[in-house]
């Protein structure tokens, strides 16, 4: 190929132009501190309130329940240690969340559980959807605890019932906190019906420069911060990320006009899998027997085709794709979600994600499935 081909939109959105054109014009002379009672101030306080009734629009939420953070992992932090912590005793209440949630949700579970928190792990389906049986029996266990569940999982597109799980999570006495990173802009936000307590967005999946994000904090929720300072509603402290706010809010806006877009990709995605488990025999397609964004394809590729292996190769080929969330990128390792589904350690080794975007074409996948083909028949030769 002599152009690239982008086909790992769960990674990273491009950055709007009008998002980055915000963002520099954030950096003009004549902005000053947020907190500051003078005029500088005032207007880079009005510009942070703008770009919040923005994030809240797009979430169909109230402004005052917006709280901006450094990103995704932030809000993620925040919301199940503060969630946690609201009583001043995090060691006192237990966390619960799927098997396949995100590293960044099972690492701050970790470090929880180092603290003395209980942390249990539900299990989920072979589809990817979460086991209620599961966790019914662990709320019966922990009354009143987090629980952490993920909108759609980044690698499999899976999507989980929210307001299935808020209502368990809330009989028990407990809270619910939703990772809607991944979903957020490729299905619609309808974070009241969900009912969940906190809920964490990432501007850089919608087309903002990275480095910022957003927390959803239900009006009336109890909140401990994860960075104490009086920013932010005593929410997150330190001073507000001018630039990054001015940017997301604008790309919030413009994601909440282009659902119907992510949607459509639901026929190209089942035209490329069709095509690629044709092409390659061996091929399965995970999480395929359960609602799931429109854009991804998880695929457990021929025995004997690791998935770090063909993204290697299909960057050659003039592709990016990925085998696995971003943040594991460039690790040879098995995908943790696949596995989580109840399939083997080898299936987890040749784990394929091709996530698609507004403006993909057909030309595209076919041509990806083109080029895998090559990349497994010169694997067979033992072609390097």
């Amino acid at each position: 190929m002599t152009e690239r081909c982008y086909l790992d939109w769960n990674a990273t959105s491009p950055v709007r132009p009008e998002a980055a054109a915000a963002a520099l014009d954030a950096l003009r002379p004549g902005l000053g501190n947020p907190a500051s009672g003078h005029t500088e101030g005032r207007r880079a306080r009005q510009l942070i309130e703008h770009a919040r009734s923005e994030v809240a629009a797009f979430l169909r939420v109230s402004q005052q329940e917006i709280v901006f953070t450094s990103g995704g992992t932030e809000s993620n932090a925040a919301a199940l240690w503060g969630l946690l912590a609201s009583d001043g005793r995090p060691e006192n209440r237990s966390l619960l969340l799927s098997a396949v949630e995100h590293p960044a949700v099972m690492a701050m579970a970790g470090e929880m559980e180092r603290l003395g928190v209980n942390v249990e792990r539900i299990p989920v389906k072979s589809s990817g959807s979460l086991d209620f049986v599961a966790l019914e029996e662990a709320l019966g266990r922990n009354p009143g605890a987090v629980v952490a569940i993920q909108l759609a999982n980044s690698e499999t597109g899976v999507l989980q019932d929210l307001a299935a799980v808020s209502k368990l999570a809330h009989r028990s006495g407990g809270g619910v906190h939703c990772d809607a990173v991944q979903g957020a802009g490729k299905v619609p936000m309808l974070v009241g019906a969900w009912g969940v307590d906190t809920l964490a967005v990432s501007g850089h999946k919608l087309g903002s420069p990275a480095g910022i994000g957003a927390l959803f904090v239900r009006s009336g929720a109890r909140l401990a911060p994860l960075i104490p300072g009086t920013q932010e509603r005593h929410r997150r402290g330190g001073t507000e990320n001018l630039p990054g706010i001015a940017g997301m809010g604008v790309a919030c806006r413009m994601a909440a006009l282009e659902v119907p877009r992510w949607q459509a990709l639901a026929a190209l995605r089942d035209t490329f899998e069709a095509t690629l488990v044709d092409r390659l025999p061996g091929t399965a397609v995970m999480g395929s027997d359960a609602p799931r964004l429109a854009n991804t394809s998880c695929v457990c590729l021929p025995p004997g085709l690791r998935g770090g292996v063909a993204v290697a190769a299909l960057d050659l080929e003039g592709f990016a794709v990925s085998s696995g969330p971003a943040c594991s990128s460039g690790v040879e390792r098995r995908s943790p979600t696949v596995e989580a589904m109840g399939f083997g350690a080898d299936a987890a080794e040749r784990t394929l994600r091709v996530s698609l975007g507004p403006g993909t074409g057909e030309g595209e996948v076919l041509g990806l499935v083109a080029a895998l083909e090559r990349v497994w028949c010169r694997g067979k030769e033992g072609v390097p």
